[in-house]
């Protein structure tokens, strides 16, 4: 066997061990130890409260033991643990973990993506695909799911939980007079991402068409990613202002008045982009000096550009069948016009939140062939 790590030694001065070149704090350790009378291992929780350890704990011997893929380590308090080196050096980033979602990968108009079958992702590894290209891209398409109306919610409950919101558990997207959004319209919705009024804003939007039997309608999908990174390029102090400036959102509908506030671009603590808001019609910057605004409302003028140019935003019909799923925080989404009064065209939408999919993906990385998120017992 080929050793994981053959780089150790202890630290005197810090009580802790350096592994395959990392610095491990003793109670980074012992907080992983997972002997029966310490941890849990039906439902993987710890059986102690990690607060009573000793602050002054520190290793006293460590060894690599079990052919090369054990961790042996005696703590000052005389407690003494054995390691699985695989499990350290995956979390250390020393080897590859499984369980890791693939990272974002930003795109334009000529991305070439699949479009995914429903009646083959009962096989777990078209799932695992389906799901790998959800999170590289910020969304898929799934062609041939069942029509029937509300379908949307079995649907959906597949890669996680209904997020309900004002608009209810499911929301139709059909033209309909005195319409609280103009969604419900035929009139062409430039590039925008939903509900950033909210708090917490819905993270993921599923769009399933039960009918359509209109010219246009195209649904658009531009990379916020890639317009951020654009905007980067051409003027850094653009990208500072969408990043630090904070915008009010508000929604005033018929039965209740939301609101919340963030930047237009917000960032994980990787440096990845994590959250994009960007509505037109529901956004209020507050009374800031003229020399910021200035500088705000150029940058958002062309984060507006950006996201409405054809170089960045791919278009495709849906048909009855075809089912969306987009990541909110990411994309901007939007909708070519179409003549109402020659055709009927029926959508329905709703939201789950982004820990879903991650969940579903850990489960089919660890060996499992159930290719729905689950339920607890």
């Amino acid at each position: 066997m080929t050793a994981i790590v053959t780089d150790l030694s202890t630290d005197a001065k810090t009580g802790g061990v350096i592994l395959g070149g990392k610095q491990l704090h003793p109670l980074w350790l012992r907080e992983r130890v997972q002997e029966t009378h310490a941890y849990d291992h039906y439902n993987h929780q710890r059986l102690y409260e990690h607060s009573g350890l000793d602050p002054t704990l520190k290793v006293k011997k460590a060894a690599i033991g079990g052919n090369s893929s054990t961790l042996l380590v005696k703590f000052s308090d005389g407690y003494e643990a054995v390691f699985e080196l695989s499990a350290l050096a995956k979390e250390l980033g020393i080897l590859d973990d499984p369980e890791s979602i693939p990272l974002p990968k930003s795109w334009d108009a000529s991305l070439p993506f699949k479009r995914f079958n429903w009646n083959d992702l009962d096989n777990p590894e078209e799932m695992k695909s389906l799901l790998t290209a959800y999170f590289e891209n910020a969304f898929c398409i799934m062609d041939d799911t069942p029509t029937e109306r509300d379908s949307l919610r079995s649907h959906s409950k597949r890669f996680g939980f209904l997020r309900e919101t004002n608009f209810g558990e499911l929301f139709n997207v059909e033209t309909k007079p005195n319409p609280s959004d103009l969604a419900y319209t035929d009139a062409a919705l430039a590039s925008h991402t939903d509900n950033p009024y909210r708090d917490p804003v819905p993270g993921i939007q599923y769009l399933h068409c039960l009918r359509n039997e209109v010219q246009g309608g195209l649904s658009t999908l531009v990379d916020g990613m890639a317009v951020a990174e654009a905007i980067g390029d051409e003027n850094p102090d653009w990208l500072d202002s969408l990043e630090n400036t904070i915008v009010r959102f508000r929604y005033q509908g018929p039965t209740g008045i939301y609101e919340s506030s963030g930047p237009l671009i917000s960032r994980d603590h990787r440096g990845y982009i994590s959250h994009i808001r960007f509505s037109s019609r529901v956004d209020f910057v507050p009374a800031l000096d003229p020399k910021i605004l200035d500088m705000f409302y150029a940058a958002r003028r062309r984060m507006h550009q950006l996201s409405n140019d054809l170089a960045f935003q791919i278009q495709f019909p849906f048909k009855p069948g075809t089912l969306l799923m987009m990541n909110n925080y990411r994309l901007f989404h939007g909708r070519t016009a179409f003549d109402g009064d020659l055709g009927y065209r029926h959508l329905q939408g709703c939201y789950i939140d982004h820990d879903g999919p991650q969940a579903l993906y850990r489960a089919l990385a660890n060996g499992s062939t159930n290719t729905h998120i689950l339920r607890e017992a």
